[in-house]
Parts: structure tokens; C-alpha cells; sequence
């Protein structure tokens, strides 16, 4: 598996549980790309977007993107933007921020996402925000997996996920996400309605 972190405002992948995370991976044998986004101390969306297709390149099955913060949206971005070689396993969005009007942000929300293309641009989604969180209110990461059809996964006492050095509920997520097996046939969440006749 392949893992794409997507880090947040005024951060870089070296900080917050982002060096614990990349090392636990590791050791599992799995694969990390970590881009610095450029002036994360004044975001520009498109910078962002641009220089994860530029050292992420195509996405493909073996792909799980995870998005803190403002690395949130993002990640939703680049997963719009990215070429694609099949869909991606997995997106987790760690304490995401929704739409908000301040003009240093502005630019990552003035294109609005289309969610009903985005929620089939990954196999499974997933949000994990904490009720204590005071930078990013709860529910923004509400918001987020409703539109997404994600898994919500709540925490109490983890703030905005980036005061400890490790966070478990992270790398408990990302297992399950590695190991589901998605089986799809076509036509199979289809009613058949020819079922009982002769």
C-alpha cells in the first residue's frame, strides 16, 4: 500500500503525528509520500494541488490519502485533479475544516467540491474529528462525512490532532481501510426484478 499524507495550515509532514505515523507505516512495509506543501503560513490552493500531482503522479488501488486540517479539502481537490489508474482504497480526513469565510483560506473553498462525483473517486471514506476540538468545530467533520457517506469516527480528548506525538484511533483506521475487501460485481446493488418469476 501506498500512503499520501496531505498535511494542514502553518504544519509540514515533520510535525503533529505525522513523523510517528510515517514510521509506523514503515515498519509495516508499507510506502509514505509526504510532500511540503508550499507557504503553508499562507496557503495557496492551487500551489497545493499542483505539487501533490507533481510528486504524488497517478493514484491507483494501492492508494490511501490522508488530509489534516486544511489538508482536508486538499486532499479532496487533489483526488478531483489526479489522474487516476483505478480508484483509490481509501481517504481519511483528520479534523477537516469546512467552508470558511476567511480571506487567507478563501481560496481553497471559492471552487466548491462536487461531492456526488467525489463520494466514487475512492472506495472507502473516512472522518475522524474530536468533540473537544477548539480550532475546527465538530461539525465541520460532520458535514464532511454526510456528504461523503464516510464513517464518522468521534474522539473526546484529542483536540485538534496535533498536540500529542501519537495518536492510536489513526493508525486503527488506516488498518481497516488496508485490509477491506472490497468485492464488487456489476449490477449487484441492482433490485432484480425478474426474482421469483417462472
Amino acid at each position: 500500500m501506498r500512503y499520501i499524507f496531505v498535511h494542514g495550515y502553518n504544519a509540514s509532514p515533520d510535525i503533529n503525528f505525522w513523523p510517528w505515523l510515517k514510521n509506523e507505516l514503515r515498519k509495516k512495509g508499507h510506502d509514505v509520500i509526504a510532500p511540503v506543501l508550499p507557504n503553508s503560513e499562507n496557503p495557496d490552493s492551487i500551489e497545493w494541488v499542483q505539487t501533490l500531482i507533481d510528486e504524488v503522479g497517478h493514484v491507483s488501488e494501492q492508494d490511501i490519502i490522508i488530509g489534516h486540517s486544511l489538508g482536508a479539502p486538499a486532499a479532496l481537490k487533489f483526488l478531483e485533479a489526479a489522474e487516476a489508474y483505478s480508484t483509490p482504497k481509501g481517504v481519511l480526513l483528520i479534523a477537516p475544516i469546512w467552508q470558511i469565510k476567511n480571506e487567507k483560506f478563501l481560496g481553497h473553498f471559492l471552487n466548491e467540491l462536487d461531492f456526488n462525483v467525489l463520494m466514487w473517486r475512492a472506495k472507502l471514506f473516512a472522518v475522524l474529528h474530536d468533540k473537544e476540538d477548539t480550532i475546527i468545530p465538530f461539525d465541520h467533520g460532520q458535514k464532511y462525512a454526510n456528504v461523503l457517506h464516510a464513517q464518522f469516527v468521534e474522539t473526546v480528548g484529542n483536540g485538534h490532532y496535533k498536540d500529542e506525538p501519537k495518536y492510536p484511533e489513526i493508525l486503527k483506521i488506516l488498518q481497516k481501510m488496508t485490509n477491506h475487501e472490497h468485492v464488487y460485481e456489476p449490477g449487484m446493488s441492482l433490485d432484480n426484478q425478474f426474482e421469483g418469476m417462472h
